[in-house]
């Protein structure tokens, strides 16, 4: 039982055998809501999906109830679905006839024994899911454990001799710095004064001769 819009075309491409196949609308077709809750705010029901319901709750009231399904596709309104319902029977053994026979009770109302083998609970590895939850406990305990340490060294302030090494290296960047700029004056001046004294020879030569 499908319920979106253009549901038959979903169940056109099923293969497999023994499947008896409903869609709430047709190709081009949309899948209208039946009711919206005001206070939340959205559909609470397709109508395909209400008017199966209503079915199910007002005409198969027990589980010996005789209703079958060609009763439930029967009961199909076009004008109250508001799009086209579909029914799929050839890959049901006996077709159409055979299918509309079966019981609803066949498919809402069917029973199945399980059993589970609680003995054998461990994987490949010879673990059980109790002790694969414990370690992956104990795991994230460790990662918050480190990530608080972690943040305790990064929100300490810095210790007393990391403060002064601090300090002594911005003094000594700066020393450097300043003998950086000295340097610099000091070979300005002593360019200037070689290009005043050759300027002065120069001019003594070129007088004298």
């Amino acid at each position: 039982m499908i319920d979106t819009c253009q549901a038959n075309t979903m169940y056109s491409k099923f293969y497999s055998p023994n499947i008896i196949a409903t869609g709430s609308s047709a190709i081009d077709q949309s899948s209208y809501s039946h009711h919206a809750d005001w206070d939340v705010g959205v559909a609470v029901i397709d109508r395909y999906t209400y008017y199966n319901l209503e079915f199910l709750e007002t005409q198969v009231t027990n589980q010996s109830s005789k209703m079958t399904l060609g009763n439930l596709f029967d009961s199909y309104d076009e004008t109250k679905i508001q799009s086209q319902a579909g029914i799929r029977y050839d890959l049901f053994p006996g077709g159409e006839a055979a299918a509309k026979e079966r019981l609803v009770m066949d498919f809402f109302g069917n029973v199945q024994n399980v059993e589970i083998q609680a003995a054998d609970r461990k994987d490949a590895q010879g673990t059980s899911w109790e002790e694969d939850l414990a370690s992956l406990k104990k795991m994230i305990e460790t990662m918050k454990a480190a990530n608080e340490t972690l943040k305790t060294f990064e929100d300490a302030p810095p210790k007393a001799d990391e403060r002064t090494a601090k300090v002594s290296f911005a003094h000594a960047s700066t020393g450097i710095a300043q003998m950086e700029r000295q340097g610099s004056q000091a070979k300005q001046t002593l360019g200037a004064a070689i290009l005043v004294g050759g300027t002065v020879a120069w001019y003594g030569s070129t007088f004298l001769g």
